[in-house]
This record gives structure tokens, sequence and C-alpha cells, in this order.
């Protein structure tokens, strides 16, 4: 009896792990600010000032492995021009085919941590005449490079390809809708 019960918890205990292994899903985020530490917050914002410039910054988030190479492509609405692109210096360096507006892939010399938000690019842009909150809300998805669904990154030392999700961020994110209700209300809607 012992024996079994043991053996359940051991199967139990590694379960848990390998779900706790894989829980978190690493996706492609643009921000908007960055505290120059690293630190990215906002994936919203109103317009700003036509034929002013604007820096995105397109961000690996729960990589949890070292990265050798990423690809993606990002959209832009017609509130955003693309300008160009620029890359953080990084040991070994980079080398990239293309740009993010076209689809870029960005290899790198020395594999870079994953295991923690990754500053992948710089996105120089340019606020257009075009930018009207009234018309409602423009997104900004990071997709996938040419000919794939998703954007991705290749992990190192056995340089196997991981699919991430493409994350979207709002130009006029509008309002958020809310209603007013009791407790009593919104457990109902869980019953």
């Amino acid at each position: 009896m012992k024996r079994a019960l043991a053996g359940v918890l051991a199967i139990a205990f590694v379960g848990l792990m390998a779900a706790g292994a894989t829980a978190q899903v690493p996706f492609f985020q643009v921000y908007f600010d960055d505290d120059s530490n690293g630190s990215f917050g906002e994936t919203q914002a109103n317009c700003g000032t036509a034929d002013s410039p604007k820096s995105l910054y397109l961000v690996v988030l729960n990589g949890n492995a070292f990265v050798s190479a990423v690809d993606y492509q990002v959209s832009f609405p017609p509130a955003m021009m693309f300008l160009n692109d620029s890359y953080p210096v990084v040991p070994g360096g980079h080398l990239n085919i293309g740009d993010s507006s076209n689809g870029n892939a960005v290899s790198y010399g020395f594999p870079r941590s994953g295991f923690s938000p990754m500053l992948v690019v710089t996105i120089n842009g340019l606020w257009t005449g075009v930018c009207d909150c009234a018309q409602g809300p423009q997104p900004l998805v990071v997709g996938g490079y040419p000919g794939k669904t998703s954007p991705s990154f290749v992990r190192w030392p056995d340089f196997v390809e991981f699919a991430a999700v493409g994350m979207t961020s709002l130009i006029c994110p509008g309002p958020v809708a809310t209603e007013e209700t009791t407790w009593g209300g919104i457990k109902a809607l869980y019953r």
C-alpha cells in the first residue's frame, strides 16, 4: 500500500513539474515604452503628433531558453509609418535579413538569454496624419515571417525552432466597456 501511494505521488509530482514547465507560452510583443532598464509596459497608445517620430520596442517574452535566432513581421496600421530598425548591441553581434515591416530574420553570434524579456529590435516609426481615434482602434500586429503563420525563435544549443504567439498592440485603444453589477450577479455567471 505504501509503495503504491509513493508511486502515485511520484507520478503526480512529475506531472505537476511538466505542467509547470510548459505553462508559459513564448510570445512577441510590441511596446510603446522602455524605461531603459529592460522593463516594458505599455502595449497601447493614443495618436501622436503628425510627422513626429516614435520608437517601438519588439520584445520576446517567456522564451525560457537561450536564443540563437528569431524571425517575425510587424504589420503597421495607417496611423504609423515604418522608417527603420535599430538593433541592440549584443556580444558576438547579429545578422539580419529583411526588416520589421517586410519580414525579418535575425541570428546572433552568441546566444541571447530568453529567460527574461529580450529586446529584439527598436523600431523607428513616424506618426502619420491618418491617426484618428474617433475611427476606433488600429492594431499593430506581430506575425510570422513571410510564408509562416507565427513568429518563431531558435533555441541554442540544439537549434530547435519554436513557434511563438504574435501579440497585438493597439493605437487608439478606446474606452473599456464596463457595467455596474453586484457580487451575486458576477457569481451567477459561473453557475
